[in-house]
């Protein structure tokens, strides 16, 4: 009898234990039923993506396990490429990020705005009546660093990327992104300051992708763009009284006047439109 009541017992037990979905099965492009819904398998993170009408899931992003602190990029430049060029770098450099015909003024890479010194620069968009505006990669590499955060209320989106050919690159105040970088930035949580997260393997990006649809704020629409060319330190890097005064910022001894890197019409087209900056307007350190 005793035997007899264990095996119920046991019975009753298994048949109450709660069953889960077999997770292993999930792949990318398979169907998910709610949007934003995240799974772990195998030490990646996958999320419901809406696809044209249907939801899927994203490809998984690998989810680092280390315990190290993220690195802050609260400067925020944090580029620290050391790693040599896989190639030689294109002729020109960079493919312009943005439709230069609504850009109406420029954040210049290389000075001081609101009494921190800014290694990058920016596109602002004055005129514009909402937030669509949109960005692509400028050079081919690999997203290496992420944050999601939230600022003013709204969440921004920060990327850093390794180019292909030693050349370093970054976009902040991203506001909407294509389903691709969703799915590489929702696997970290949103935060309150720009600390960045490593993504690990880095993803890999080509040139002309679109990576954003929105940018900026609601009543501030505009985006960051930084370009850091870390197989050699700058020129004002060489001035030992600068180098002093910018030590605990590697980044911004690798800081270049990207203005110079774009296509030659779209370069000359940047170096007449103002400066966003009322305070130091054209001033900069890298750009003479």
């Amino acid at each position: 009898m005793k035997s007899k009541a264990l095996v119920l017992v046991l019975g009753l037990v298994l048949t109450l234990l709660p069953t889960f979905p077999a997770s292993a099965a999930i792949k990318a492009g398979d169907k998910c039923s709610k949007l934003k819904t995240t799974a772990m398998v195998s030490g990646k993170k996958y999320t419901c993506i809406k696809s044209g009408p249907k939801f899927v899931w994203s490809k998984g992003v690998k989810v680092a396990t280390s315990t190290s602190q993220p690195e802050d990029s609260s400067q925020p430049e944090s580029p620290s490429s050391t790693k040599s060029p896989e190639k030689p770098c294109p002729t020109p450099l960079l493919q312009t990020p943005v439709d230069l015909s609504k850009v109406t003024s420029i954040l210049y890479p290389g000075q001081e705005r609101g009494g921190n010194y800014k290694a990058h620069g920016g596109f602002g968009f004055d005129n514009a009546t909402d937030n669509l505006v949109t960005v692509k990669i400028p050079l081919s590499g690999k997203i290496t660093r992420v944050v999601r955060y939230r600022e003013m209320g709204e969440i921004q989106y920060l990327f850093e990327f390794d180019g292909n050919c030693g050349v370093s690159f970054r976009f902040d105040h991203l506001r909407k992104l294509t389903a691709k970088f969703e799915a590489v930035v929702s696997a970290f949580p949103i935060k309150e300051d720009t600390r960045t997260d490593s993504v690990s393997p880095p993803v890999a990006v080509m040139v002309g992708e679109v990576i954003a649809t929105e940018v900026g704020f609601l009543n501030n629409v505009s985006v960051d763009f930084g370009v850091y060319d870390m197989r050699q330190k700058n020129e004002a890097s060489k001035d030992p009284t600068w180098a002093s005064a910018h030590s605990q910022f590697p980044a911004d001894s690798y800081g270049i006047c990207w203005f110079n890197s774009l296509p030659q019409a779209d370069s000359a087209a940047v170096k007449l439109l103002p400066s966003r900056d009322g305070k130091n307007g054209k001033t900069s350190d890298y750009c003479k």
